[in-house]
């Protein structure tokens, strides 16, 4: 299965006891040139199986859409049949009747459907089309690919096709790929597996693999000997396996919890064997700091998921500030 993670807000307690810290620690073998040339083949492979015009597509700024109304003569005075309008900065369509319209985010469908919605209080029963003309979305990629840059979504793009037009990735790629993206409660983070990605036929379709691109979306190829933690810690990243790493070491290279959201049960995802398996860690981070449990090493690629307490989130986000706002706190104080 691969690894998605995004808008974390809690995580249960996992079954499976922490398993015994190995030996030595593995510093994270560079990827060979063997591995990434089939990962590379996959790739290429799997975008000839995606190239499908894809539903999922979001209109955005600069897009050019071609609005047809089926059932209006085309010379009609109130409205013109076939109206060509470009996607403003701001997401904005403006067309006879109806004016401005936001149109950012919608899909081609979603948008005939609104459309037609609007045109009801005109036309009878109004027959919509929209077509996009021109796609002028662009996102980025980042990090262990032979062409990183920024790329122009010309239609409905998945990951595996930004992959492919980045020119594959390199000999020194991990075997994660990383999404960011701006949505609508702020940041979103995904972590992908690579070898599934490239591997599995069945991922091709699987929107949860791989995803369709928004405007503004960043693909990161991390290289291989990385560590990386996401949730509530101060600097959720990436991090350079360049030493031996125990959790409460990764974590405080990550700029520590944050204390007013973070919970103490922690996960680690760890790929078992270099193989496409992925097991599931459980940390009791406060057994670890009272020093009753094993304070685990970190391994190349591991993932370190710092869920974020409900109890503290609704606590410092609102339960504090609706009882104690406007109270002066210094007359508590003897």
């Amino acid at each position: 299965m691969a690894l998605l993670f995004a808008g974390i807000l809690a995580a249960g307690c996992g079954t499976m006891s922490p398993p015994s810290p190995p030996t030595s620690f593995p510093t994270g073998e560079p990827a060979t040139s063997g591995r990434m040339a089939t990962i590379n083949r996959g790739l290429v492979g799997a975008a000839v199986e995606s190239s499908r015009p894809s539903a999922d597509y979001r209109i955005g700024p600069e897009d050019m859409l071609q609005i047809t109304l089926y059932n209006v003569p085309g010379d009609a005075g109130a409205t013109p049949r076939m109206n060509a309008v470009r996607v403003s900065q701001t997401g904005v369509i403006n067309l006879p009747l109806l004016g401005e319209i936001s149109v950012t985010g919608s899909t081609v469908s979603g948008l005939e459907e609104k459309l037609r919605q609007l045109y009801d209080k005109y036309i009878y029963n109004p027959q919509v089309g929209v077509l996009v003309t021109d796609f002028r979305q662009k996102a980025s990629i980042i990090g262990a690919v032979h062409k990183p840059g920024e790329f122009v979504i010309s239609g409905p793009k998945t990951l595996i096709d930004v992959l492919s037009m980045a020119g594959g990735v390199t000999p020194a790629a991990g075997t994660q790929v990383h999404l960011y993206r701006r949505g609508p409660n702020g940041q979103e983070n995904y972590v992908i597996d690579l070898l599934v990605l490239a591997s599995n036929p069945g991922s091709y379709n699987d929107k949860t693999i791989n995803q369709p691109l928004q405007a503004g979306d960043v693909v990161n190829v991390p290289q291989a000997g990385m560590f990386f933690v996401y949730g509530a810690v101060r600097s959720p990243g990436s991090y350079p396996v360049d030493r031996r790493y125990t959790i409460k070491q990764a974590l405080a290279k990550a700029g520590g919890l944050d204390i007013d959201l973070s919970s103490s049960d922690i996960e680690i995802y760890r790929r078992k064997d270099h193989s496409e398996e992925v097991q599931t860690i459980p940390v009791d981070f406060a057994a670890v700091l009272a020093g009753s449990a094993v304070d685990l090493p970190i391994e190349a690629e591991d993932i370190i998921v710092v869920p974020v307490s409900t109890v503290k989130y609704v606590w410092n986000r609102y339960l504090f500030q609706i009882l104690f706002s406007g109270m002066n706190l210094k007359s508590f104080i003897p």
